[in-house]
């Protein structure tokens, strides 16, 4: 599906559809002044070729925006740029979005695989000012990167939650599920760590400007955008070492509670030793043992294995074993 967006009497316009696309590429060749932005949905066999043919866009260029898990990439043409841009999915999802972006002169088409529903904020943002967006392509391509990476630094936020609950819940006691959610987010952080580290040497190839179609004005802005995927990096790297600390306190509590168990396991085993030598002895097949032919005998001993009990268990109390 082709979506197209226009700058009509002041308003912004959207329609839909190859024919509301080819109209409005031919409105960019014939009337200079009037750029359009395109987004291509799942682009059809027909809607592929009206980019190819009439945008001049590389069949190589539209087969990676439309491959899967494509890495972000930053491709300089002699007509436009081509830019591959990752954002995380709500969720626990290790995978990302990806969008592809051609920015040439005047003109602005975005590529997805399925809808991205990530950018229906932006795009209701950006129908409240149609004239500042419309009439400059290179902003839309700004607006669209600063979105992205905000919604990459909210993901990141809600992994540095999870890595302080965890971390809190490590330290409380050692849950059996802890380990296990603990290595679901560091894959996660591993995945998007990568994707971040190739996003940002994009970021920071716009950001150095010296490119015909991206005006001096807004290389500033472009700059700012590569110092917030920067700084997500560096939330990347908090993220890191809040797992390393959740995961050792995890260790260190299970280490702990293992401890425990074994010193009370010990203590109980202390308790019964004098009682199990007393039974042992006295009920040893022999003559001539004490108390044995005695009516009172019984009771006598069973008097004596409480005591040695009772004395047993104070000592092991004042050592604080029980």
């Amino acid at each position: 599906m082709l979506r197209t967006h226009r700058l009509v009497g002041g308003l912004w316009c959207t329609e839909k559809g190859i024919d509301a696309a080819r109209a409005g590429v031919t409105a960019l060749g014939t009337t200079p002044g009037h750029p359009v932005w395109i987004e291509a949905i799942v682009p059809d066999t027909a809607e592929q070729a009206l980019l190819v043919e009439r945008m001049h866009l590389p069949r190589e260029s539209v087969d990676d925006a439309l491959k899967p898990h494509h890495p972000p990439l930053l491709r300089e043409l002699d007509s436009h740029l081509m830019a591959i841009i990752h954002s995380p999915e709500p969720g626990h999802e290790v995978h990302t979005r990806k969008i592809s972006l051609f920015l040439g002169k005047g003109w602005l088409i975005s590529i997805v695989r399925r809808e991205l529903p990530m950018l229906d904020p932006l795009r209701t943002a950006l129908e409240r000012n149609p004239a500042y967006y419309l009439a400059a392509p290179e902003r839309i391509l700004h607006a669209i990167l600063h979105h992205m990476c905000d919604v990459f630094e909210e993901r990141v936020d809600e992994m540095i939650d999870a890595a302080e609950e965890l971390e809190e819940r490590a330290l409380e006691r050692a849950a059996g599920d802890t380990l296990k959610k603990l290595q679901q987010l560091r894959r996660r952080t591993a995945a998007l760590t990568r994707v971040v580290r190739a996003q940002r040497d994009v970021f920071q190839a716009l950001a150095r400007g010296g490119h015909p179609l991206i005006p001096r004005a807004e290389e500033p802005a472009l700059r700012d955008v590569a110092n917030h995927m920067l700084r997500i990096y560096d939330l990347l790297e908090a993220v890191r070492d809040g797992i390393l600390a959740a995961r050792e306190g995890h260790l260190n509590a299970m280490n702990t509670e293992l401890n425990v168990t074994m010193r009370t396991l010990t203590a109980v085993a202390t308790l019964l030793l004098p009682l199990s030598l007393i039974a042992g002895i006295f009920g040893m097949n022999f003559e001539g043992l004490p108390l044995v032919d005695r009516p009172w005998g019984l009771p006598v001993l069973g008097g004596v294995m409480a005591l040695v009990a009772i004395g047993t268990w104070r000592w092991l109390h004042r050592k604080m074993w029980l």
